[in-house]
């Protein structure tokens, strides 16, 4: 009877723990392409033999002595029970995922030490953190309102009124443009709500793949409107009005890319 009472009161923190996990989980993958694209950038000129060495022997410490180590840790035993790939073709996805890890690296050490020049602050390192932040923040609070809307009304609504205050607020918190701003508040709002909806509706499955499929699709329609808006604003626009340059354009296409990613691929905060 202890016991039974003693895991009774522990299933709320248990689920808790689940959902904040999930939602770091997806937060930090809507981060990871910008991070893994600022990489590829920072080692585009400076590529040289002992930079490709460097890659390869990184790759493969992490592809052939951490993956496998991880893998096992993960599943809590020596021998996993589901069926391996070929060896070429799991030593292929190894070894490149591990290429991968090592421009990540490389993307957080250019910005910790080559923060734009309008970077007042001289810790380079609170620079990179804060843009972390920016990226993160509305997945992570987008992702808790979802996870609590099944919940009572009393625990619903302030996760979803948190998320919509992060949504708008993000941009001045962090000085950003008014356009900026604006081509970030409206198509996350729509995200939000129509993931909540999808949460809503859907009861009797996991919802978080078809939140995958919502937000692809919001993020798909937003882009194409915005950059024909843009093209036509480029082509007729008087004042010199731009609702996104390209670059920013792109960062954003990588955002949504990375949240779909991680609603998709991250483990569903179920209680066990």
């Amino acid at each position: 009877m202890e016991t039974a009472n003693s895991t009774h009161e522990t299933a709320p923190v248990a689920r808790m723990a689940h959902a904040l996990s999930f939602a770091l989980w997806v937060s930090i993958c809507s981060v990871a392409p910008e991070f893994i694209w600022q990489g590829l950038l920072a080692n585009s000129h400076k590529l040289d033999w002992a930079g490709i060495g460097s890659v390869i022997v990184t790759g493969g410490i992490i592809a052939f002595f951490v993956e496998p180590l991880t893998e096992r840790l993960r599943a809590f035993r020596f021998r996993l029970s589901h069926p391996h790939a070929p060896t070429t073709q799991a030593t292929l996805v190894a070894f490149g995922l591990a290429v991968l890890a090592v421009f990540v690296h490389e993307a957080i050490a250019a910005f910790i030490d080559h923060p734009p020049s309008d970077y007042a602050d001289k810790n380079s390192m609170a620079y990179a953190i804060a843009a972390v932040i920016q990226w993160a923040w509305i997945p992570f609070t987008t992702t808790l309102a979802w996870l609590g809307a099944r919940k009572a009304l009393w625990a619903r609504a302030p996760l979803f009124m948190i998320a919509f205050a992060s949504i708008v607020m993000v941009g001045p918190a962090y000085d950003w443009d008014f356009a900026d701003s604006l081509t970030t508040a409206l198509p996350c709002t729509a995200i939000l709500i129509y993931g909540y909806l999808v949460v809503r509706r859907y009861r009797a499955e996991p919802p978080f793949v078809r939140c995958a499929k919502a937000t692809a699709l919001v993020a798909v329609v937003w882009l194409v409107v915005a950059g024909l808006l843009q093209l036509v604003l480029s082509r007729f626009g008087t004042h010199g009005y731009s609702l996104y340059s390209w670059p920013e354009y792109t960062i954003d296409f990588r955002f949504y890319v990375g949240w779909v990613i991680g609603l998709a691929v991250a483990p569903q905060p179920i209680a066990r």
